[in-house]
């Protein structure tokens, strides 16, 4: 007897051969996952996961949850014995080859600042991220701003003209 069948069986009354069915398949189903369990070598017992989960109530499925999620736990080790445990020495190591981040923040327009450091290097280290992306250093040692104008010739800064 197909679904839609079914329900409007149901909403018209009770119908003791609908009930031995649905009786007459759990059964089928309990006896092929346990045929199959015994197959793979498994316990015969198989407990509630073989019950179709619209049959259980909710705190039986929240049971069935949470022996499913012991059971995962179990098949792995806990993470502290899994991860490598770095050593200090360890941790050095790795430390030393990473670059170094170097908070800046705005000291003054690069004018000011060629004239305080006068050391190009130095220049760049205290440069801010939008003024690093706004002016180009050569390899010659000249600063250069974005349309390519020069502001530093290496010796001096160069008067920008308005």
């Amino acid at each position: 007897m197909n679904r839609s069948a079914r329900l409007v069986l149901r909403r018209l009354g009770h119908d003791p051969q609908l009930d031995d069915e649905r009786q007459d398949e759990l059964e089928r189903a309990i006896k092929e996952e346990q045929a199959r369990q015994q197959a793979d070598g498994k316990d015969a017992t198989p407990g509630l996961s073989a019950v179709p989960e619209e049959l259980l109530s909710e705190s039986e499925k929240r049971h069935e949850k949470y022996r499913r999620q012991q059971a995962m736990a179990g098949r792995f080790t806990p993470a502290a014995e899994r991860l490598p445990i770095m050593t200090a020495e360890e941790r050095k190591e790795r430390d030393k080859d990473r670059p170094k981040w170097n908070q800046t923040s705005f000291e003054g327009p690069i004018d000011k600042l060629i004239e305080k450091y006068g050391n190009l290097e130095e220049v760049r280290k205290h440069l801010t991220l939008g003024q690093s992306m706004k002016y180009e250093f050569t390899e010659d040692g000249k600063v250069l701003d974005q349309q390519g104008n020069l502001i530093f010739d290496g010796v001096k800064l160069v008067a920008r003209q308005v």
